[in-house]
């Protein structure tokens, strides 16, 4: 290990990175036999499928064996000199949308014993990778390189990392990626991942994607990479919808709009043309009452927004209803890509989403140009996003999602509705 951390240049960074990494191991002294007091994924999982929480998934069950592995890997190597022995190769687990990927990756970050780990979505990783190379370049001379820098603090921190929904479609990430990760490993991290795509496919038909292909040979070397295709979108499988999704666009959507913003915000006075202040910026925010925010589509996804800007918004409301949503084609490709990372946003904060929209969310992408299919790489990117927004979307109308929300008056009135009910929850006073 002593040899892996040793390429941290500085001799007393060497020195407090392997202070660290020895401080890491430490919290991972357990015998194989802890494995039966602590519990790890494969206890988790039979746990969960024998409460009803979970379906038995052959698919799943071979990637929670393999996370297992990890899990016990890690505690052995706890026990040993960590100066002597590499540190064990993480995992990069792909597939189809709702499949369970970050579920079972969850059961393996909450079993390890260690507070040297973290479990992050990609999109705010990047946020703030970005946040400190910004920081290092004001404090620095110029001719200083801040990626070794702050690979070796993303190290210190956290000796294990959990990245939710790896993906890269933007020349800074990738640019920024192939460096900072081949520094992480370096410094002994040890990386589990969710993504939808091989690692071969990652920034596909992206600018300069030839200088990226190291990153890809390295995430390949240092993740065993297997794929979870069960076939099964265990999201689409709730079926206690509890409308809080309209479709299409009438007075009477508008009127159900009305009467969930008026519950879900317990008819507290609206503020209107509020502002959220963050990183330097403002986002107008047109309508908000206690915790809950009113957008149209237009404001959030056709004028200049980011990961930044809805990552703050889903932490400032629990609640946030977005109106009149069209269908798009790939002419509307910015606004898409904009309305994907804003579900992504919501999802991985666990906002309830209330939404109004002209078609069905299967409906709401077309992937055409002009009224005419596309074919080839054309749009490629942006429709596999799309299946996994959708698969999202779904998740978010249901019933279980309510109940288990950040908005306490939504879900008990959602627990209080019997089943035959459920579906016309919200819309009615």
């Amino acid at each position: 290990m002593l040899r892996q951390i040793s390429a941290c240049r500085h001799p007393a960074i060497l020195r407090a990175s392997t202070r660290g990494f020895h401080a890491a191991s430490s919290l991972l002294t357990h015998t194989v036999d802890a494995l039966d007091t602590n519990g790890g994924p494969v206890r988790e999982y039979k746990r969960m499928v024998q409460d009803g929480r979970l379906i038995d998934d052959a698919f799943q069950r071979s990637i929670v064996s393999k996370l297992d592995r990890l899990y016990q890997d890690l505690l052995l190597f706890g026990t040993k000199d960590p100066e002597r022995v590499t540190a064990p190769r993480g995992l990069y687990i792909y597939g189809d949308v709702g499949t369970g990927k970050t579920t079972t990756m969850d059961m393996f970050y909450t079993s390890i014993p260690t507070t040297s780990k973290r479990r992050v979505h990609f999109h705010s990783f990047m946020l703030e990778v970005h946040a400190r190379i910004n920081h290092f370049r004001r404090t620095h001379h110029a001719h200083e390189d801040p990626v070794p820098t702050i690979a070796r603090e993303l190290a210190r921190a956290s000796r294990i990392i959990c990245f939710d929904e790896f993906q890269v479609t933007d020349i800074a990430d990738a640019m920024v990626l192939r460096r900072l990760l081949h520094e992480m490993f370096v410094c002994g991290v040890v990386m589990v991942t969710t993504s939808n795509r091989h690692p071969d496919a990652l920034y596909a038909n992206g600018i300069q994607r030839e200088s990226f292909m190291p990153c890809i040979d390295e995430l390949k070397l240092k993740c065993e990479c297997v794929s979870l295709d069960s076939g099964t979108d265990y999201r689409k499988l709730v079926r206690e919808s509890a409308r809080v999704f309209f479709a299409p666009i009438t007075q009477n959507t508008n009127d159900a709009l009305m009467a969930v913003f008026a519950r879900a915000s317990q008819n507290a006075r609206v503020q209107v043309n509020g502002e959220l202040r963050f990183l330097g910026r403002s986002l107008r925010v047109p309508r908000s009452a206690r915790g809950v925010a009113w957008f149209e589509f237009s404001d959030l996804c056709t004028q200049a927004h980011g990961s930044a800007d809805y990552i703050e918004l889903a932490r400032h409301f629990h609640t946030l209803v977005l109106s009149n949503v069209p269908v798009m084609h790939m002419d509307d490709r910015n606004a898409a890509r904009r309305f994907i990372t804003l579900i992504d946003a919501l999802y991985e904060a666990h906002v309830v989403l209330v939404m109004s929209s002209e078609a069905e969310i299967n409906a709401l992408f077309t992937g055409e140009f002009g009224g005419k299919k596309e074919g080839g790489c054309v749009g490629e990117e942006e429709v596999f996003a799309f299946q996994r927004a959708v698969s999202r979307l779904v998740e978010m109308q249901s019933r279980k999602w309510i109940t288990s929300g950040r908005n306490d008056v939504l879900a008990e009135h959602a627990q209080r509705m019997d089943a035959d009910t459920v579906d016309q929850v919200l819309a009615t006073n």
